[in-house]
């Protein structure tokens, strides 16, 4: 009895034992050579399936990419949608492979292909489903540690603790909603366009803003002229030509658009919105403002709801910025260095007045020559210039300076002949060549290209010297 049952249970392990390793296997190869469109079917409803979760997870993560709140995407989640995207590929390859083989699998099936691709089917059917089920995640992204500039790589960028600060506050005012105008109040040259076009930059990427427009006002603030900058970046043809019928055009149009920004740049004197066209945020439409200026008065005037200041760099961080641009480096000799550090506090922390003199005298060797370049800054006198500041007439100082200390004639008359443009005006390369030729600016020359080589010999060192900057349109300059 006791031997039957052992028998018994012997033959039934050797059933399971054969069907598993013997019966299933041949079932399932089976499969992959007789069931093999219906395999095909499998694989595009689980496409299907992990399509519409695609889209769903893609719709989520945009979402979260409008909120401040949840501004990174958790890694996963980009992970899992790399891997829909080599699927769908993937998918796609299979697909074309089969269509390859058409004809062949109708009439005249090659057994060997037919199975190997059915397996490769199976397979990817069941990553895919995998995939569908691993859509469902706790989160998309979370709330990221508010951007510093530290983290900036813009070579134009100075991460000093004034401008992280104001940036920082800058970024917190533009969360609330009920904050919608922004002034950014600082002596000229402190650094306050870099910092808000910065903020301009940030904030499109963290797609809080649709649209960033930036708009250089200066001194002279023509209704038209700010009209026309802001219409380029909508590409908005005005139908009318009066500046209230303009002014009507833009309204309208910015009251429908959803996320705008508005950087004023450059401010001087009060100006009405109302009377340009650019409506305040309501109820998510219509435009935040950021302006900049360099007088409280305006601020004020304008009704700014948070007003930031930008202050010029501590001494710590003056100095610092003077060696890196004047390379001043450790094996430099320490008399030099502090004949050089009094020169950099001749700037009074102003980082335009310390880029372009100590650009200036980069190439000054010896302690005699920081020592004379010293004593010049101490005793250089500002003509008069209206608008200027006492505190800020050390930049105007140091670009002097560093004007004086152009090598070349050509170079100095280019960049007086820059000079003469409108303030903020982007300057064509061959229309200089074009005026040099013209008025022999450089003395006689054989042919136009002659006097285009000087022109762009005298523009690259100005470059060096940090006397004229790259507009960032192709052969556009300013001074």
């Amino acid at each position: 009895m006791a031997g039957a049952f052992f028998t018994g249970a012997a033959s039934n392990a050797v059933g399971t034992l054969m069907g598993d390793y013997l019966v299933k296997p041949i079932d399932r190869r089976i499969r992959y050579l007789f069931r093999f469109h219906k395999l095909i079917e499998d694989l595009h409803q689980q496409q299907s399936y992990l399509k519409r979760e695609q889209t769903r997870v893609e719709e989520d993560v945009k979402e979260a990419k409008l909120q401040i709140q949840t501004q990174v995407i958790e890694d996963y989640v980009d992970e899992w949608l790399t891997n829909v995207e080599n699927a769908s590929k993937d998918v796609q390859n299979l697909d074309s492979r089969v269509e390859e083989n058409k004809r062949c699998l109708r009439w005249c099936p090659n057994w060997c292909w037919r199975y190997q691709l059915g397996k490769e089917i199976e397979k990817k059917t069941v990553y895919i489903s995998k995939l569908v089920k691993d859509s469902h995640f706790e989160r998309i992204g979370h709330r990221a540690e508010l951007p510093c500039l530290e983290s900036f790589t813009s070579k134009d960028i100075l991460a000093s603790k004034s401008s992280t600060a104001a940036f920082n506050k800058i970024m917190e005012a533009l969360k609330d909603d009920k904050v919608n105008l922004i002034g950014v109040w600082g002596m000229g040259g402190v650094g306050k366009t870099t910092l808000v076009k910065e903020v301009g930059k940030k904030t499109k990427e963290l797609g809080r803003f649709r649209k960033v427009i930036e708009v250089v006002v200066s001194q002279k603030s023509i209704i038209e002229n700010i009209q026309d900058k802001i219409a380029d970046f909508l590409d908005l043809k005005f139908k009318k030509k009066t500046k209230e019928g303009r002014a009507e055009e833009l309204w309208l149009r910015l009251k429908n658009e959803e996320k705008v920004l508005v950087i004023l740049d450059d401010m001087w004197k009060e100006v009405h919105l109302k009377e340009i066209g650019i409506p305040l945020n309501e109820n998510g439409k219509g435009c935040k403002i950021i302006l900049t200026t360099r007088l409280m008065k305006v601020c004020d005037s304008m009704e700014c709801q948070v007003i930031i200041p930008v202050d010029v760099l501590d001494s710590d961080e003056a100095w610092a910025l003077f060696r890196k641009k004047a390379n001043l480096n450790e094996r430099v000799s320490r008399d030099i260095l502090e004949e050089a550090e009094k020169v950099a506090e001749e700037c009074k922390g102003l980082p335009v007045a310390i880029v372009t003199l100590a650009a200036a005298l980069k190439k000054t060797k010896t302690r005699e020559g920081w020592e004379v370049a010293r004593k010049k800054l101490e005793s250089s006198r500002l003509v008069e210039i209206g608008n200027i500041g006492e505190e800020e007439k050390n930049a105007y100082l140091c670009i002097k300076m560093s004007y004086d200390y152009l090598k070349k004639e050509t170079t100095k008359r280019c960049f007086l002949w820059c000079g003469l443009y409108p303030e903020d005006h982007s300057i064509e390369v061959e229309d200089l060549v074009r005026y040099a030729w013209c008025l022999e600016l450089f003395g006689k020359a054989d042919s136009i290209g002659e006097v285009r080589i000087q022109v762009l010999e005298a523009i690259d060192y100005l470059k060096d010297s940090c006397l004229l900057l790259e507009d960032g349109d192709g052969g556009r300059y300013g001074p």
